[in-house]
């Protein structure tokens, strides 16, 4: 037993808890505890004096208690709980600083500058436009063949004047005159893009010396914001928080990767963030604790409150944060048997005290 860890348990959630005490060589548990107190912690590690190693979570009332029963014991914070503390610091940050949706334009290969059908009303008419055009060319087609206009009237079911009028059209009738406001619109997408209003955007290309009324510009806006909105894609929080726990390269989804990249692009601050975060579960995984100084001195300069609260905590244990990378041991055997003391525990309904559950857990 010369590597032990120590966690507690609930027997009645925020009321009662109680301690066990695990061998992290053979994986066996070793005893029980009727509470997590520090006095009753000292008395049952004070008999596994041959203890050269004991992994804890960063509870003060643990390294107290290690510290006084085995004080030439080293002691050992377990890493999930170190990166699980600085994971929720920096979801706290993320909350802070990014909404909840962020706006992410299209980033088609299509050049903004294409002349585009921008409005429902447009594209009717050129609907319409396509239909006229289909009716015209049969109508010549029965010119061609001997039939005369009142016939091909009749059959088209359209008006005798109307059939005089199509042997001399030779296109689709598609107005395509230049619109005053239609070389703006790339700044105007722009401009819809960092949310800007109607009349700041009017006011804008005023200066650009736009020549139109707001009339026109209205009745264009319509059109180029239901474009914008067909265009633009929206980034969650919740994706930037994966990046927390896994790498932007094991994002299954191309487009994803591709935003958050974007996104990322514009933000340099939490793009570091980002990197730290990741350097550390590097760092927690290696085995030379000296970078942990590195890695702090980076982190403070960062200035960051939540990042400033996961250092306080690190330098308040930071020997036992340095056994973490310079041993293998956890707490995962430990908690492993708390999930089975859960197991235990609904099958006694809360009737039995703690000596048959001490006994039921150790057998």
């Amino acid at each position: 037993m010369k590597n032990i860890s120590i966690d507690d348990f609930s027997l009645c959630k925020r009321k009662i808890y109680f301690s066990i005490l695990v061998d992290n060589d053979t994986r066996k548990r070793l005893e029980v505890v009727p509470s997590r107190q520090q006095p009753e912690v000292i008395k049952m590690l004070r008999k596994l004096k041959q203890a050269e190693t004991v992994t804890r979570d960063f509870s003060k009332s643990y390294k107290a208690a290690i510290s006084e029963a085995l004080p030439d014991a080293r002691q050992i914070v377990d890493r999930f709980h170190i990166r699980k503390n600085l994971t929720e610091d920096m979801a706290d940050y993320l909350k802070r600083k990014i909404r909840d949706n962020r706006k992410v334009p299209d980033l088609s290969t299509v050049p903004i500058t294409e002349k585009e059908v921008f409005n429902t009303r447009e594209r009717r008419k050129i609907e319409t436009a396509l239909k006229k055009w289909e009716t015209a060319r049969e109508a010549q087609e029965r010119k061609k063949s001997g039939k005369n206009n009142t016939e091909i009237a009749k059959m088209l079911q359209i008006s005798r004047p109307t059939v005089i009028k199509y042997p001399g059209m030779t296109e689709p009738p598609i107005a395509s005159g230049p619109c005053k406001p239609d070389p703006y619109i790339p700044g105007i997408k722009e401009l819809l893009w960092n949310g800007c209003r109607y009349i700041e955007i009017f006011n804008q290309i005023k200066k650009e010396r736009y020549a139109g009324g707001i009339s026109l510009y209205n009745s264009k806006m319509k059109g180029i914001r239901w474009e914008v909105s067909q265009r633009i894609r929206y980034l969650k929080r919740s994706d930037i928080k994966k990046l927390l726990y896994t790498s932007l390269e094991a994002i299954p989804d191309s487009q994803k990767r591709r935003d958050i990249e974007k996104y990322l692009s514009g933000h340099p601050e939490l793009k570091q963030i980002l990197e730290l975060v990741s350097d550390f579960k590097a760092l927690l995984t290696g085995s030379d604790e000296n970078k942990l100084d590195e890695w702090i001195k980076r982190a403070e300069n960062m200035e960051i409150t939540e990042l400033d609260s996961f250092l306080k905590l690190i330098r308040s244990d930071k020997e036992a944060v340095k056994n973490a990378i310079r041993f293998q041991y956890s707490n995962g055997p430990t908690e492993g048997h708390n999930n089975k003391i859960k197991v235990i525990k609904r099958q006694m309904y809360g009737r039995c005290k703690f000596d048959l559950l001490r006994l039921k857990i150790l057998c």
